[in-house]
């Protein structure tokens, strides 16, 4: 993606594996972490799977308590 294009709710999937990782890794670093994936702990694979597999973000989400926008189930719902 350009540096001037963002990218919405719906649109995720336009994220490239390359640039998801590239950001996961700047915050890695602004962490201090010594790695972003070591035993049980993957967090590059945590991002991109959050970015790009909506039934695993739906998971995560129900998970932590975040719940969806109305419209937005009304929208999937419609086309179900």
């Amino acid at each position: 993606m350009g540096k001037n294009q963002l990218i919405h709710g719906n649109e995720f999937h336009l994220l490239k594996q390359a640039e998801i990782h590239k950001a996961t890794g700047k915050l890695v670093e602004s962490l201090n972490l010594a790695a972003g994936s070591t035993g049980g702990f993957d967090i590059y694979k945590v991002v991109e799977t959050y970015f790009t597999d909506l039934e695993k973000r739906k998971e995560i989400n129900d998970l932590l308590g975040i719940s969806e926008p109305c419209e937005t189930r009304a929208t999937e719902e419609s086309f179900s």
